[in-house]
């Protein structure tokens, strides 16, 4: 059975919804730059990417294992900014309002092999 529903009753009934959090396309371009990079030297392996009302979590795998290596999440602030956070683990490794700034703490630092 169809149940036909004016348009204008439908906005007015679901004013409290509240979509998703999700990364927008330059964030997932920034986190799969990131990703890539670590996939091509051998360290990662999987991602995977998880969502809802509250908030949006882009996670990190090295192996086949149950647990992500790191999980990048952006959320909301209780004023309403939105923030990523970087954790390992449940460790918190990086907070910030700019994914750029809390991604730097995945890339690989260059050590000095031989002088």
């Amino acid at each position: 059975m169809v149940t036909v529903v004016s348009l204008s009753d439908y906005k007015h009934a679901n004013r409290r919804f509240r979509p998703d959090i999700c990364f927008n396309k330059q964030e997932l371009d920034q986190l799969l730059t990131v990703y890539s990079r670590r996939v091509m030297s051998g360290e990662w392996k999987d991602y995977a990417i998880s969502h809802d009302p509250t908030m949006s979590a882009f996670l990190i795998y090295r192996n086949s294992s149950r647990q992500p290596a790191f999980t990048v999440v952006k959320h909301q602030t209780s004023g309403g900014k939105t923030e990523f956070v970087v954790f390992h683990g449940r460790e918190r490794l990086k907070r910030s309002d700019s994914l750029k700034e809390a991604v730097t703490v995945l890339n690989r630092k260059l050590k000095l092999v031989k002088k």
